[in-house]
Protein backbone atom coordinates (compact mmCIF):
# COMPACT_ATOMS: atom_id res chain seq x y z
CA UNK A 1 0.00 0.00 0.00
CA UNK A 2 1.39 3.44 -0.44
CA UNK A 3 -0.30 5.00 1.59
CA UNK A 4 -1.19 3.60 4.59
CA UNK A 5 -4.64 4.77 6.93
CA UNK A 6 -3.59 8.20 7.79
CA UNK A 7 -7.47 9.79 9.03
CA UNK A 8 -9.56 8.77 11.27
CA UNK A 9 -13.27 7.72 11.23
CA UNK A 10 -15.77 9.62 13.05
CA UNK A 11 -17.83 6.67 13.77
CA UNK A 12 -21.93 7.03 14.58
CA UNK A 13 -23.34 3.78 14.49
CA UNK A 14 -26.44 4.54 12.17
CA UNK A 15 -24.05 5.60 9.72
CA UNK A 16 -21.90 2.37 9.65
CA UNK A 17 -25.41 0.03 9.76
CA UNK A 18 -28.55 -1.24 8.24
CA UNK A 19 -29.85 -2.89 11.18
CA UNK A 20 -32.62 -0.23 11.85
CA UNK A 21 -32.92 1.21 8.12
CA UNK A 22 -31.66 -0.08 4.70
CA UNK A 23 -30.78 2.97 3.03
CA UNK A 24 -28.01 4.17 0.39
CA UNK A 25 -26.20 5.96 2.73
CA UNK A 26 -26.29 2.71 5.63
CA UNK A 27 -25.36 0.07 2.89
CA UNK A 28 -22.43 2.34 1.91
CA UNK A 29 -21.21 3.14 5.32
CA UNK A 30 -21.01 -0.97 6.64
CA UNK A 31 -19.40 -1.56 3.01
CA UNK A 32 -16.83 1.17 4.25
CA UNK A 33 -16.33 -0.33 7.61
CA UNK A 34 -15.65 -3.85 5.40
CA UNK A 35 -13.24 -2.58 3.09
CA UNK A 36 -11.09 -0.65 6.29
CA UNK A 37 -11.14 -4.00 7.34
CA UNK A 38 -9.99 -5.69 4.40
CA UNK A 39 -7.48 -2.97 3.62
CA UNK A 40 -5.69 -2.23 6.90
CA UNK A 41 -6.76 -5.72 8.84
CA UNK A 42 -3.69 -5.46 11.15
CA UNK A 43 -3.03 -1.59 11.87
CA UNK A 44 -4.43 0.35 14.56
CA UNK A 45 -7.39 2.30 13.58
CA UNK A 46 -8.70 5.61 15.10
CA UNK A 47 -12.02 6.14 15.73
CA UNK A 48 -13.62 9.57 17.03
CA UNK A 49 -16.88 10.02 18.59
CA UNK A 50 -18.73 10.92 21.59
CA UNK A 51 -18.75 8.21 24.22
CA UNK A 52 -16.73 4.79 24.86
CA UNK A 53 -20.07 3.09 23.67
CA UNK A 54 -19.39 3.91 20.24
CA UNK A 55 -16.05 2.65 20.60
CA UNK A 56 -17.04 -0.23 21.61
CA UNK A 57 -19.67 -0.90 18.51
CA UNK A 58 -17.34 0.41 16.05
CA UNK A 59 -14.58 -2.20 17.68
CA UNK A 60 -16.88 -5.55 17.36
CA UNK A 61 -17.91 -4.17 13.92
CA UNK A 62 -14.54 -3.95 12.50
CA UNK A 63 -13.64 -7.53 14.59
CA UNK A 64 -16.94 -9.43 12.69
CA UNK A 65 -15.45 -7.60 9.51
CA UNK A 66 -12.01 -9.52 9.92
CA UNK A 67 -9.88 -6.80 11.64
CA UNK A 68 -7.44 -8.18 13.93
CA UNK A 69 -5.67 -4.66 14.88
CA UNK A 70 -6.16 -2.25 17.28
CA UNK A 71 -8.49 0.15 18.12
CA UNK A 72 -7.08 4.30 18.81
CA UNK A 73 -10.57 5.86 20.46
CA UNK A 74 -10.32 9.40 20.70
CA UNK A 75 -13.49 11.35 22.52
CA UNK A 76 -14.72 14.53 20.98
CA UNK A 77 -13.95 17.32 21.91
CA UNK A 78 -10.55 15.94 22.81
CA UNK A 79 -8.94 17.60 19.32
CA UNK A 80 -5.20 17.68 20.71
CA UNK A 81 -4.98 13.62 20.29
CA UNK A 82 -6.58 13.86 16.97
CA UNK A 83 -4.18 16.82 15.82
CA UNK A 84 -1.00 14.82 17.29
CA UNK A 85 -1.84 11.72 15.37
CA UNK A 86 -3.69 11.32 12.07
CA UNK A 87 -4.92 15.02 11.74
CA UNK A 88 -7.57 14.07 9.43
CA UNK A 89 -11.23 13.04 10.30
CA UNK A 90 -13.36 11.67 8.09
CA UNK A 91 -17.08 12.45 8.20
CA UNK A 92 -19.72 9.94 7.22
CA UNK A 93 -21.70 12.84 4.88
CA UNK A 94 -21.35 16.05 4.25
CA UNK A 95 -19.42 17.86 7.49
CA UNK A 96 -21.53 19.12 10.27
CA UNK A 97 -20.64 22.54 10.97
CA UNK A 98 -20.47 21.87 14.90
CA UNK A 99 -17.58 19.51 14.64
CA UNK A 100 -15.73 22.58 12.50
CA UNK A 101 -16.59 24.94 14.75
CA UNK A 102 -15.12 23.26 17.94
CA UNK A 103 -11.75 22.51 16.18
CA UNK A 104 -11.84 26.03 15.35
CA UNK A 105 -12.21 26.85 19.15
CA UNK A 106 -8.98 24.70 19.65
CA UNK A 107 -7.04 25.64 16.66
CA UNK A 108 -8.39 26.23 13.23
CA UNK A 109 -4.95 24.24 11.75
CA UNK A 110 -5.15 21.47 14.17
CA UNK A 111 -6.71 18.95 11.60
CA UNK A 112 -8.67 18.45 8.33
CA UNK A 113 -12.09 17.43 7.92
CA UNK A 114 -13.32 15.69 4.81
CA UNK A 115 -17.33 14.59 4.61
CA UNK A 116 -18.62 12.44 1.62
CA UNK A 117 -21.83 13.67 -0.70
CA UNK A 118 -24.87 11.10 -0.52
CA UNK A 119 -28.39 12.38 -1.55
CA UNK A 120 -28.12 16.24 -2.15
CA UNK A 121 -32.00 16.81 -2.79
CA UNK A 122 -33.23 16.82 0.77
CA UNK A 123 -33.68 20.18 2.62
CA UNK A 124 -30.67 19.38 5.18
CA UNK A 125 -28.22 17.83 2.92
CA UNK A 126 -28.40 21.48 0.64
CA UNK A 127 -28.24 23.64 3.44
CA UNK A 128 -25.39 21.32 4.85
CA UNK A 129 -23.10 21.98 1.20
CA UNK A 130 -24.24 25.32 0.79
CA UNK A 131 -22.32 26.26 4.42
CA UNK A 132 -19.45 24.83 3.48
CA UNK A 133 -18.43 28.40 1.52
CA UNK A 134 -18.92 30.14 4.70
CA UNK A 135 -17.11 29.67 8.15
CA UNK A 136 -16.28 27.61 9.91
CA UNK A 137 -14.85 25.61 7.33
CA UNK A 138 -11.28 26.46 5.80
CA UNK A 139 -10.23 25.27 2.37
CA UNK A 140 -8.27 22.32 4.11
CA UNK A 141 -11.29 20.68 4.84
CA UNK A 142 -12.62 18.86 1.77
CA UNK A 143 -16.13 17.22 0.74
CA UNK A 144 -15.94 14.12 -1.29
CA UNK A 145 -17.99 13.91 -4.33
CA UNK A 146 -18.99 10.64 -5.05
CA UNK A 147 -19.97 11.21 -8.77
CA UNK A 148 -19.42 14.04 -10.99
CA UNK A 149 -22.82 14.83 -11.01
CA UNK A 150 -22.58 15.32 -7.22
CA UNK A 151 -19.59 17.43 -8.22
CA UNK A 152 -21.33 19.61 -10.61
CA UNK A 153 -24.46 20.15 -8.24
CA UNK A 154 -22.25 21.29 -5.34
CA UNK A 155 -20.22 23.66 -7.89
CA UNK A 156 -23.22 24.84 -9.39
CA UNK A 157 -25.18 25.81 -5.55
CA UNK A 158 -21.33 27.33 -4.12
CA UNK A 159 -21.46 29.78 -7.11
CA UNK A 160 -24.90 30.52 -6.67
CA UNK A 161 -24.39 31.35 -3.14
CA UNK A 162 -21.33 32.98 -3.25
CA UNK A 163 -22.73 35.66 -5.76
CA UNK A 164 -26.01 35.84 -3.30
CA UNK A 165 -23.73 37.24 -0.52
CA UNK A 166 -21.99 39.28 -2.82
CA UNK A 167 -24.76 41.14 -4.34
CA UNK A 168 -26.50 40.93 -0.35
CA UNK A 169 -23.34 41.75 1.55
CA UNK A 170 -20.50 43.13 -0.52
CA UNK A 171 -18.71 39.77 0.60
CA UNK A 172 -15.47 39.00 -1.88
CA UNK A 173 -14.17 36.41 0.69
CA UNK A 174 -15.42 33.20 0.68
CA UNK A 175 -14.21 29.82 1.50
CA UNK A 176 -12.87 27.35 -0.98
CA UNK A 177 -13.28 23.45 0.25
CA UNK A 178 -11.50 20.88 -2.00
CA UNK A 179 -14.00 18.85 -3.94
CA UNK A 180 -12.31 15.88 -5.20
CA UNK A 181 -14.59 12.88 -7.01
CA UNK A 182 -14.25 9.86 -5.39
CA UNK A 183 -17.04 7.09 -5.87
CA UNK A 184 -17.69 4.61 -3.22
CA UNK A 185 -16.70 0.78 -3.00
CA UNK A 186 -17.61 -2.42 -3.23
CA UNK A 187 -16.26 -5.48 -1.41
CA UNK A 188 -15.56 -7.14 -4.94
CA UNK A 189 -14.71 -10.57 -3.24
CA UNK A 190 -18.04 -10.79 -1.53
CA UNK A 191 -19.63 -10.42 -5.15
CA UNK A 192 -17.35 -13.06 -7.35
CA UNK A 193 -19.23 -15.20 -9.36
CA UNK A 194 -18.95 -18.62 -8.90
CA UNK A 195 -20.85 -21.65 -10.52
CA UNK A 196 -21.65 -24.00 -8.64
CA UNK A 197 -23.79 -21.40 -6.47
CA UNK A 198 -25.67 -20.00 -9.35
CA UNK A 199 -26.51 -23.60 -10.39
CA UNK A 200 -28.57 -23.99 -6.97
CA UNK A 201 -29.53 -20.35 -6.30
CA UNK A 202 -31.66 -21.26 -9.66
CA UNK A 203 -32.66 -24.39 -8.24
CA UNK A 204 -33.99 -22.69 -4.60
CA UNK A 205 -35.54 -20.05 -7.01
CA UNK A 206 -37.17 -22.35 -9.30
CA UNK A 207 -35.81 -20.73 -11.89
CA UNK A 208 -35.33 -23.37 -15.36
CA UNK A 209 -32.61 -22.96 -17.32
CA UNK A 210 -34.60 -21.26 -20.29
CA UNK A 211 -35.88 -18.48 -18.36
CA UNK A 212 -34.27 -15.19 -18.43
CA UNK A 213 -33.62 -13.60 -14.82
CA UNK A 214 -33.84 -9.83 -14.47
CA UNK A 215 -32.98 -8.48 -10.68
CA UNK A 216 -33.23 -5.42 -9.21
CA UNK A 217 -31.97 -5.16 -6.03
CA UNK A 218 -32.78 -2.42 -3.74
CA UNK A 219 -35.17 0.05 -1.85
CA UNK A 220 -38.84 -0.85 -3.26
CA UNK A 221 -39.85 2.66 -3.45
CA UNK A 222 -41.64 3.82 -6.62
CA UNK A 223 -41.58 7.36 -4.82
CA UNK A 224 -38.03 7.49 -3.77
CA UNK A 225 -36.13 5.41 -5.43
CA UNK A 226 -37.34 3.94 -8.65
CA UNK A 227 -40.88 3.93 -10.45
CA UNK A 228 -41.04 0.32 -11.44
CA UNK A 229 -43.66 0.63 -13.97
CA UNK A 230 -41.77 1.39 -17.12
CA UNK A 231 -39.68 -1.96 -16.10
CA UNK A 232 -42.61 -3.89 -15.84
CA UNK A 233 -44.29 -2.11 -19.27
CA UNK A 234 -40.87 -3.23 -21.14
CA UNK A 235 -40.65 -6.97 -19.52
CA UNK A 236 -43.92 -7.65 -20.92
CA UNK A 237 -43.20 -6.71 -24.16
CA UNK A 238 -40.48 -8.58 -24.04
CA UNK A 239 -42.34 -11.73 -23.17
CA UNK A 240 -44.68 -11.23 -25.41
CA UNK A 241 -42.54 -9.91 -28.77
CA UNK A 242 -39.84 -12.92 -28.03
CA UNK A 243 -41.87 -15.69 -26.48
CA UNK A 244 -39.30 -15.51 -24.07
CA UNK A 245 -39.76 -16.64 -20.29
CA UNK A 246 -38.86 -13.72 -17.97
CA UNK A 247 -38.47 -13.79 -14.23
CA UNK A 248 -38.67 -10.35 -12.39
CA UNK A 249 -37.34 -10.88 -9.16
CA UNK A 250 -37.32 -7.62 -6.40
CA UNK A 251 -34.98 -7.99 -3.96
CA UNK A 252 -35.44 -5.49 -0.94
CA UNK A 253 -38.06 -4.34 1.70
CA UNK A 254 -41.39 -2.76 1.28
CA UNK A 255 -41.65 0.93 3.56
CA UNK A 256 -45.08 -0.41 4.43
CA UNK A 257 -48.17 -2.81 3.00
CA UNK A 258 -49.26 -0.35 1.04
CA UNK A 259 -46.66 0.10 -1.27
CA UNK A 260 -46.11 -3.52 -1.55
CA UNK A 261 -50.33 -3.35 -2.28
CA UNK A 262 -48.99 -1.33 -4.91
CA UNK A 263 -46.66 -3.01 -6.76
CA UNK A 264 -48.64 -6.43 -7.07
CA UNK A 265 -51.27 -4.16 -8.35
CA UNK A 266 -48.61 -2.37 -10.99
CA UNK A 267 -47.80 -6.59 -11.76
CA UNK A 268 -50.72 -7.92 -12.16
CA UNK A 269 -52.00 -4.80 -14.61
CA UNK A 270 -48.38 -4.15 -16.49
CA UNK A 271 -46.95 -7.38 -16.96
CA UNK A 272 -49.13 -10.42 -16.40
CA UNK A 273 -46.71 -12.57 -18.71
CA UNK A 274 -44.09 -11.77 -15.95
CA UNK A 275 -43.39 -14.22 -13.11
CA UNK A 276 -42.19 -12.07 -10.29
CA UNK A 277 -40.34 -13.10 -7.48
CA UNK A 278 -39.77 -10.78 -4.15
CA UNK A 279 -36.89 -11.48 -1.88
CA UNK A 280 -36.73 -10.02 1.50
CA UNK A 281 -34.08 -8.26 1.74
CA UNK A 282 -33.78 -8.66 5.46
CA UNK A 283 -33.05 -12.38 4.52
CA UNK A 284 -29.14 -12.61 3.72
CA UNK A 285 -29.22 -15.72 2.12
CA UNK A 286 -32.28 -15.53 -0.07
CA UNK A 287 -30.87 -11.73 -1.03
CA UNK A 288 -27.21 -13.30 -1.93
CA UNK A 289 -28.85 -15.85 -3.76
CA UNK A 290 -31.16 -13.35 -5.99
CA UNK A 291 -27.92 -12.18 -7.01
CA UNK A 292 -26.77 -15.23 -7.83
CA UNK A 293 -29.50 -16.27 -10.14
CA UNK A 294 -29.57 -13.93 -11.94
CA UNK A 295 -28.95 -13.26 -15.53
CA UNK A 296 -29.50 -9.19 -15.96
CA UNK A 297 -29.48 -6.29 -13.27
CA UNK A 298 -31.68 -3.24 -13.75
CA UNK A 299 -31.78 -0.23 -11.79
CA UNK A 300 -33.17 2.35 -13.58
CA UNK A 301 -33.59 5.36 -11.10
CA UNK A 302 -35.60 8.47 -11.60
CA UNK A 303 -34.81 10.16 -8.16
CA UNK A 304 -32.87 13.16 -7.47
CA UNK A 305 -31.93 11.22 -4.06
CA UNK A 306 -29.85 9.25 -6.57
CA UNK A 307 -26.30 10.69 -6.87
CA UNK A 308 -24.37 7.17 -7.23
CA UNK A 309 -25.94 4.38 -7.27
CA UNK A 310 -24.07 1.53 -4.98
CA UNK A 311 -26.19 -1.73 -6.37
CA UNK A 312 -25.46 -1.56 -10.33
CA UNK A 313 -21.47 -1.78 -9.18
CA UNK A 314 -22.17 -4.51 -6.81
CA UNK A 315 -24.04 -6.44 -9.60
CA UNK A 316 -21.40 -5.81 -11.80
CA UNK A 317 -18.75 -7.24 -9.04
CA UNK A 318 -21.61 -10.04 -9.27
CA UNK A 319 -20.73 -10.64 -13.22
CA UNK A 320 -24.29 -9.37 -14.14
CA UNK A 321 -24.76 -7.18 -17.03
CA UNK A 322 -26.37 -4.10 -15.95
CA UNK A 323 -29.53 -1.78 -17.29
CA UNK A 324 -29.49 1.67 -16.03
CA UNK A 325 -31.28 4.73 -16.41
CA UNK A 326 -28.77 7.21 -17.92
CA UNK A 327 -28.92 9.41 -14.50
CA UNK A 328 -26.35 11.11 -11.99
CA UNK A 329 -24.01 8.92 -10.80
CA UNK A 330 -24.68 6.11 -13.26
CA UNK A 331 -23.23 7.59 -15.71
CA UNK A 332 -19.74 7.25 -13.85
CA UNK A 333 -20.00 3.91 -13.26
CA UNK A 334 -21.58 1.89 -16.41
CA UNK A 335 -20.22 2.14 -19.86
CA UNK A 336 -23.16 2.16 -22.09
CA UNK A 337 -22.92 -1.11 -24.61
CA UNK A 338 -19.65 -2.05 -22.96
CA UNK A 339 -20.75 -3.28 -19.34
CA UNK A 340 -24.57 -3.16 -20.23
CA UNK A 341 -27.28 -0.43 -21.35
CA UNK A 342 -27.67 3.01 -20.14
CA UNK A 343 -31.32 4.35 -20.73
CA UNK A 344 -32.19 8.03 -21.73
CA UNK A 345 -33.74 10.05 -19.50
CA UNK A 346 -35.76 13.26 -19.95
CA UNK A 347 -36.33 16.31 -17.72
CA UNK A 348 -38.66 19.26 -18.05
CA UNK A 349 -37.23 21.89 -19.06
CA UNK A 350 -35.55 24.49 -16.20
CA UNK A 351 -38.23 26.34 -14.22
CA UNK A 352 -41.68 24.00 -14.28
CA UNK A 353 -40.92 23.30 -10.72
CA UNK A 354 -40.29 26.56 -8.75
CA UNK A 355 -43.71 25.41 -7.42
CA UNK A 356 -42.79 22.33 -6.41
CA UNK A 357 -39.78 23.28 -4.57
CA UNK A 358 -42.09 26.13 -3.27
CA UNK A 359 -44.23 23.51 -1.60
CA UNK A 360 -41.32 21.60 -0.05
CA UNK A 361 -39.69 24.70 1.44
CA UNK A 362 -42.80 26.29 3.02
CA UNK A 363 -43.20 23.09 4.55
CA UNK A 364 -46.27 22.22 2.66
CA UNK A 365 -45.33 19.28 1.17
CA UNK A 366 -43.29 16.14 2.91
CA UNK A 367 -40.12 15.35 1.07
CA UNK A 368 -41.65 12.26 0.06
CA UNK A 369 -44.18 14.25 -2.09
CA UNK A 370 -41.69 17.08 -3.09
CA UNK A 371 -39.34 14.05 -4.63
CA UNK A 372 -41.92 11.76 -6.03
CA UNK A 373 -43.67 14.65 -7.76
CA UNK A 374 -40.71 15.42 -9.50
CA UNK A 375 -39.92 11.51 -10.29
CA UNK A 376 -43.04 11.62 -11.92
CA UNK A 377 -42.12 13.97 -14.35
CA UNK A 378 -38.56 12.59 -14.79
CA UNK A 379 -39.24 9.92 -18.30
CA UNK A 380 -36.66 6.67 -19.22
CA UNK A 381 -37.06 6.33 -22.77
CA UNK A 382 -39.31 3.79 -23.02
CA UNK A 383 -38.41 2.67 -26.45
CA UNK A 384 -34.82 2.74 -25.70
CA UNK A 385 -35.47 0.38 -22.81
CA UNK A 386 -37.72 -2.11 -24.39
CA UNK A 387 -34.33 -2.68 -27.06
CA UNK A 388 -32.15 -2.82 -24.33
CA UNK A 389 -34.04 -5.40 -22.52
CA UNK A 390 -35.09 -7.81 -25.74
CA UNK A 391 -31.10 -8.15 -26.65
CA UNK A 392 -30.24 -9.47 -23.28
CA UNK A 393 -33.01 -11.48 -22.65
CA UNK A 394 -32.41 -12.84 -26.74
CA UNK A 395 -28.85 -12.87 -26.63
CA UNK A 396 -26.67 -14.90 -23.90
CA UNK A 397 -23.55 -14.54 -25.56
CA UNK A 398 -23.96 -10.54 -24.74
CA UNK A 399 -25.16 -11.06 -21.57
CA UNK A 400 -21.55 -12.88 -20.89
CA UNK A 401 -19.68 -10.24 -22.45
CA UNK A 402 -20.82 -7.18 -20.55
CA UNK A 403 -20.99 -9.12 -17.33
CA UNK A 404 -17.30 -9.89 -18.07
CA UNK A 405 -16.92 -6.28 -18.79
CA UNK A 406 -18.32 -5.16 -15.67
CA UNK A 407 -16.85 -7.60 -13.61
CA UNK A 408 -12.93 -6.55 -14.73
CA UNK A 409 -14.13 -2.79 -14.15
CA UNK A 410 -15.02 -3.20 -11.12
CA UNK A 411 -12.22 -5.06 -9.65
CA UNK A 412 -10.14 -2.59 -11.25
CA UNK A 413 -11.64 0.87 -10.38
CA UNK A 414 -14.24 0.21 -7.59
CA UNK A 415 -12.90 -2.26 -5.13
CA UNK A 416 -12.83 -0.74 -1.44
CA UNK A 417 -8.86 -1.35 -1.14
CA UNK A 418 -8.77 0.90 -4.26
CA UNK A 419 -11.22 3.41 -2.68
CA UNK A 420 -9.70 3.59 0.48
CA UNK A 421 -6.17 4.41 -0.88
CA UNK A 422 -7.99 7.46 -3.15
CA UNK A 423 -9.03 8.40 0.59
CA UNK A 424 -5.63 8.69 2.36
CA UNK A 425 -4.15 10.06 -0.33
CA UNK A 426 -6.70 13.15 0.30
CA UNK A 427 -6.16 13.29 3.66
CA UNK A 428 -2.22 13.34 2.78
CA UNK A 429 -2.87 16.53 0.45
CA UNK A 430 -5.13 18.31 2.66
CA UNK A 431 -2.20 18.37 5.36
CA UNK A 432 0.05 19.51 2.86
CA UNK A 433 -2.72 22.40 2.74
CA UNK A 434 -3.27 22.76 5.71
CA UNK A 435 0.80 22.74 6.41
CA UNK A 436 1.58 25.61 3.81
CA UNK A 437 -1.89 28.09 4.28
CA UNK A 438 -2.23 30.88 6.13
CA UNK A 439 -5.29 31.90 8.27
CA UNK A 440 -7.67 33.71 6.12
CA UNK A 441 -11.57 34.79 6.71
CA UNK A 442 -14.17 33.48 4.24
CA UNK A 443 -18.01 33.27 3.82
CA UNK A 444 -20.74 32.71 1.03
CA UNK A 445 -24.81 31.88 0.27
CA UNK A 446 -28.23 32.94 -1.78
CA UNK A 447 -31.88 33.21 -1.89
CA UNK A 448 -33.69 29.72 -1.53
CA UNK A 449 -30.75 28.41 -3.18
CA UNK A 450 -31.78 24.80 -1.60
CA UNK A 451 -34.95 25.21 -2.43
CA UNK A 452 -34.58 25.88 -6.33
CA UNK A 453 -36.35 24.28 -8.75
CA UNK A 454 -35.85 20.65 -9.00
CA UNK A 455 -35.87 20.54 -12.88
CA UNK A 456 -33.06 23.55 -13.01
CA UNK A 457 -31.09 22.22 -10.46
CA UNK A 458 -30.97 18.67 -11.68
CA UNK A 459 -31.11 19.91 -15.43
CA UNK A 460 -27.77 17.94 -15.81
CA UNK A 461 -28.82 14.69 -14.30
CA UNK A 462 -30.92 13.62 -17.43
CA UNK A 463 -29.91 12.76 -21.25
CA UNK A 464 -31.69 15.54 -22.72
CA UNK A 465 -34.35 18.16 -21.57
CA UNK A 466 -37.84 18.12 -23.86
CA UNK A 467 -38.64 21.34 -25.49
CA UNK A 468 -42.06 23.09 -26.58
CA UNK A 469 -41.09 21.91 -30.45
CA UNK A 470 -40.58 18.25 -29.77
CA UNK A 471 -43.29 16.27 -31.37
CA UNK A 472 -46.06 14.28 -29.74
CA UNK A 473 -47.45 11.52 -30.70
CA UNK A 474 -49.78 9.11 -28.98
CA UNK A 475 -50.19 5.35 -28.65
CA UNK A 476 -52.61 3.26 -30.05
CA UNK A 477 -54.06 1.60 -27.06
CA UNK A 478 -53.22 4.98 -24.63
CA UNK A 479 -57.16 5.92 -23.67
CA UNK A 480 -57.84 2.21 -22.98
CA UNK A 481 -54.59 1.83 -20.56
CA UNK A 482 -54.48 5.19 -19.26
CA UNK A 483 -57.96 3.66 -17.21
CA UNK A 484 -55.88 1.43 -15.45
CA UNK A 485 -52.89 3.77 -14.98
CA UNK A 486 -55.37 6.00 -13.19
CA UNK A 487 -55.99 3.31 -10.62
CA UNK A 488 -52.51 2.54 -9.84
CA UNK A 489 -51.15 4.32 -6.46
CA UNK A 490 -47.34 4.36 -8.19
CA UNK A 491 -48.93 6.54 -10.75
CA UNK A 492 -51.40 8.58 -9.03
CA UNK A 493 -50.37 9.13 -5.80
CA UNK A 494 -49.14 12.92 -6.25
CA UNK A 495 -52.17 14.13 -7.95
CA UNK A 496 -52.90 17.47 -6.56
CA UNK A 497 -55.23 20.21 -7.82
CA UNK A 498 -52.40 22.52 -8.97
CA UNK A 499 -49.50 20.64 -8.72
CA UNK A 500 -50.40 17.65 -11.19
CA UNK A 501 -54.39 17.40 -11.99
CA UNK A 502 -55.95 14.13 -12.25
CA UNK A 503 -57.94 15.31 -14.77
CA UNK A 504 -54.83 16.62 -17.10
CA UNK A 505 -54.05 13.17 -18.38
CA UNK A 506 -57.24 12.57 -19.96
CA UNK A 507 -57.56 16.96 -21.63
CA UNK A 508 -54.25 16.04 -23.00
CA UNK A 509 -55.15 12.75 -25.06
CA UNK A 510 -58.61 13.99 -25.64
CA UNK A 511 -57.22 16.83 -27.62
CA UNK A 512 -54.38 15.17 -29.16
CA UNK A 513 -56.71 12.65 -30.27
CA UNK A 514 -55.14 10.85 -33.23
CA UNK A 515 -52.93 13.30 -34.60
CA UNK A 516 -49.28 14.40 -33.42
CA UNK A 517 -48.76 18.01 -32.34
CA UNK A 518 -45.88 19.80 -30.59
CA UNK A 519 -45.20 19.72 -27.21
CA UNK A 520 -46.25 23.43 -27.19
CA UNK A 521 -49.24 24.05 -29.56
CA UNK A 522 -50.82 20.71 -27.62
CA UNK A 523 -50.57 22.54 -24.15
CA UNK A 524 -51.42 25.51 -25.44
CA UNK A 525 -54.79 24.00 -27.28
CA UNK A 526 -55.21 22.08 -23.79
CA UNK A 527 -55.28 25.00 -21.60
CA UNK A 528 -52.51 23.87 -20.21
CA UNK A 529 -49.36 25.84 -20.93
CA UNK A 530 -47.96 26.37 -17.73
CA UNK A 531 -45.76 23.78 -15.12
CA UNK A 532 -48.48 21.86 -14.37
CA UNK A 533 -49.45 21.09 -18.16
CA UNK A 534 -45.68 20.27 -18.65
CA UNK A 535 -45.58 17.65 -15.69
CA UNK A 536 -49.01 15.98 -16.75
CA UNK A 537 -47.52 16.10 -20.45
CA UNK A 538 -44.36 13.81 -19.08
CA UNK A 539 -46.54 11.72 -17.07
CA UNK A 540 -47.94 10.85 -20.15
CA UNK A 541 -45.12 9.94 -21.62
CA UNK A 542 -43.45 8.36 -18.48
CA UNK A 543 -45.98 5.73 -18.66
CA UNK A 544 -45.43 5.49 -22.14
CA UNK A 545 -49.08 6.70 -23.30
CA UNK A 546 -47.10 8.52 -25.45
CA UNK A 547 -44.17 9.16 -28.05
CA UNK A 548 -42.20 12.80 -27.61
CA UNK A 549 -39.44 12.62 -30.15
CA UNK A 550 -37.21 15.79 -31.07
CA UNK A 551 -38.03 17.75 -34.51
CA UNK A 552 -35.72 15.51 -36.53
CA UNK A 553 -36.29 12.13 -34.65
CA UNK A 554 -39.95 12.45 -35.76
CA UNK A 555 -41.87 9.90 -37.98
Amino acid sequence: MTHPNNFAIYYAGDAYSTANKIMGRQSAGKAFMRGMARTWPEATLQGVGPGRQNAQTMFNQLRQDGFSGKLQWINIPDWHNLAASSGCLYYPSPTAKEIAFSRNAYNPAAFSIMGVTFTLSSAGAMDQVADLVLPPFKPWDALICISQAALDLVQQMHDEMKTWWANQTGATRFNTPQLPVIPLGVNCPAYTPKAEQRVQARQVLACNDNEVVFLFAGRLSFHAKANPAPVYQALEQVAQRTATPIVCIEAGVFPNDSIRNSFLAAQKTLAPSVRFIWINGNDETRYRQAWQGADVFVSLSDNIQETFGLTPVEAMAAGLPVVVSDWNGYKDTVRDGIDGFRIPTILPPAGMGNDLAQYHGLEMDTYDLYIGRTSLATVIDPVSLTAALTQLATQPALRTAMGAAGLARTQAMFDWPIILQRYAQLAEELGKIRTNAKTQSMMTIEPWVTRSDPFSRFAHFPSQTVQGNWIVTPQADAQIRLRDLLQLAMANYAFHPTLLAQEGPQILLTILGQQTQTVQKLLIAAGLNNPMGMRTLMWLWKFNLLQITPPKQAL
